[in-house]
């Protein structure tokens, strides 16, 4: 039977073969999260997997070992698993991952998970596959912090956001989840005054738009004129 469900190309989902994924989604229980809820939480013990269906979750982590503030570290949307990593070591949660809206997911016990992944080559693949690409990520915004200006890294920021989670309508494009200004200064690596400064800069030139919790993009070929600028 066809999935009722369209993944975006890479995630894992997506490159799973058919009968594989329709394997695997019959293994765990499909549930409903409202907005801000909890489906994991750093320290804690690796006992499921997330794979979500439709939504958006935010992943999070405490600085100096549990014991500093909340440091916003990514996004997972439609079609990403969230805590393989801790499935396959044993270990416990090193994040925590928080719905940003509603979302639907199917819920896996962890053993379950990891014996799929011994049977299915595809699945393993994927697995490795997402996680370079993770890291990928994680190396280039690294490296983005380090390089130019507030006003470049955000718009770095911005796109980055545009390109995985952007929502077109007419000559805009809307980023479709919700960041706080906390979250957005944690990925442009800066303080909120500096960020909050550079967007109310980039909204007077009329280059991006704002609203409560919302960015949406007006000049995308401007915006990467910026980011180019070291």
């Amino acid at each position: 039977m066809d999935s009722p469900w369209v993944f975006p190309p890479g995630s894992f989902l997506a490159r799973l073969q058919p009968e594989t994924r329709e394997h695997l989604l019959q293994l765990g229980r499909r549930r409903q999260f409202a907005a801000d809820g909890v489906l994991m939480r750093e320290g804690e013990d690796a006992h499921e997997v997330v794979l979500v269906l439709d939504g958006y979750v935010k992943i999070t982590a405490t600085t100096d070992g549990g014991r500093g503030r909340s440091a916003f570290l990514a996004i997972r949307g439609t079609g990403d698993v969230i805590g393989e990593l801790g499935a396959i070591e044993g270990d416990v949660r090193t994040a925590t991952a928080i719905t940003a809206g509603a979302v639907i997911a199917v819920v896996i016990r962890a053993r379950t998970f990891v014996e799929f992944l011994t049977r299915y080559p595809d699945a393993q693949a994927a697995v490795s596959a997402v996680t370079a690409g993770r890291l990928r990520a994680a190396v280039r915004q690294r490296l983005g912090h380090v390089d130019g200006s507030v006003r470049g890294r955000l718009a770095r920021v911005l796109l980055e956001l545009v390109s995985h989670w952007g929502m077109r309508s007419g000559d805009r494009v809307g980023i479709a989840v919700a960041l706080n200004q906390s979250e957005l200064a944690a990925l442009v690596a800066a303080d909120e005054r500096s960020v909050n400064k550079v967007l109310a800069q980039l909204r007077d030139a009329q280059i991006i738009g704002t609203g409560y919790r919302q960015i949406f993009v007006l000049d995308e070929a401007e915006l990467r004129r910026i980011a180019s600028d070291l």
